[in-house]
């Protein structure tokens, strides 16, 4: 365990907005919680998780405690003829991981390639591209009470995922940090290909489909990302910064007849999904930023919101809310923010 008291965290999440934490803490054992909660300063603040900083907005200095899990280790828990179990560490890189995970020919994460964040955020946010989310690999997490310290393990049923959401999303936020994931991935011969949207079918075109690896599939999807998206390195962002909105069939179909061209997904329960994204540039902010800031809104991608230098987050939660208030007037749909905002 590791204690630090006022520390910046600009350089801890991947918006680059100025912020100071009054204590970060990095753990990596079940017993740090405990020895934590018998210090009379640290245990009477509020806590807050924080792990790759890459799905948070912070919009003012954290006048508590900032957790920070280190626990790395990737282990074997079992295999059989088509599968294996890995347990992981929830700090590790989740892009090292998946990058591990393909390199051992194993199906399951492929397309989850390149998304920013640590293994124990992945099941925090259901995380999902390119026509996977993160749930359909995972058998159960490992989490810690935060007042407690003791460990709670969730079956994937228990984590109640959604889209963009889960349990520790909603009714146990701030209740837990993930200690551990376990994962189910199907062996080389066992899996095969998740080629549901086009932009990842045509990057890999000339290929032979029955020959293609999880390897082939992590390389397409980490290029696609790469061009489509701005470098956090470059320009502070958090990736999509709102959901994409669900309507019913009948609101869908009175949008359609204004904009015959929203583009548009049917769901399995009849609803349609819109890509915010188009939503948001219909509005005309793509590309723009907030009058006299560098919060800005990607002209590369309509949902990503981007600091350009020296933006606060309370000058990106603005942009958002300006954001949200326009497409809520022009077409009646509320956007959700998928960025966590502290």
């Amino acid at each position: 365990m590791h204690i630090q008291a006022h520390v910046s965290l600009k350089e801890d999440t991947t918006f680059h907005v100025p912020a100071t934490a009054r204590y970060l803490v990095e753990i990596d054992k079940q017993s740090d919680i405990r020895a934590l909660r018998s210090d009379p300063v640290l245990a009477v603040l509020p806590w807050h998780v924080l792990g790759a900083g890459s799905n948070v907005l912070l919009t003012h200095d954290i006048d508590g405690v900032v957790l920070r899990n280190r626990y790395q280790q990737i282990r074997l828990v079992k295999e059989d003829e088509t599968s294996v179990w890995l347990s992981v560490g929830g700090g590790l890189n989740w892009d090292t991981f998946v990058r591990h995970t393909v390199e051992q020919g194993l199906w399951g994460l492929e397309n989850l390639a390149a998304i920013p964040g640590t293994v124990g955020a992945a099941p925090v946010q259901n995380i999902g591209a390119y026509g996977t989310e993160v749930q359909d690999a995972i058998t159960r997490v490992q989490a810690l009470h935060l007042l407690t310290g003791e460990r709670h393990e969730f079956r994937n049923a228990e984590c109640e995922f959604g889209y963009r959401t889960s349990v520790f999303k909603g009714r146990l936020k701030g209740q837990y940090i993930i200690h551990r994931v376990t994962f189910r991935l199907r062996k080389l011969a066992h899996g095969h290909p998740n080629l549901m949207y086009d932009s990842v079918r045509e990057r890999l075109v000339g290929k032979d489909e029955k020959q293609l690896t999880p390897l082939d599939i992590y390389e397409a999807v980490s290029a696609i990302r790469a061009e489509r998206l701005p470098d956090p390195k470059q320009e502070g962002n958090a990736g999509s910064f709102f959901k994409n909105p669900e309507v019913d069939a009948d609101y869908f179909h009175q949008l359609q007849q204004k904009w015959p061209d929203i583009p548009h997904h049917q769901l399995v329960d009849g609803s349609y999904k819109i890509p915010a994204a188009w939503l948001i540039e219909a509005c005309g902010w793509k590309g723009r930023c907030l009058s006299g800031t560098d919060a800005c809104v990607s002209s590369r991608h309509a949902l990503v919101l981007i600091n350009r230098g020296q933006a606060t987050g309370a000058q990106i939660l603005q942009l958002a809310e300006a954001i949200q208030t326009d497409v809520n007037h022009t077409f009646g749909i509320h956007l959700e923010p998928e960025v966590i905002i502290l």
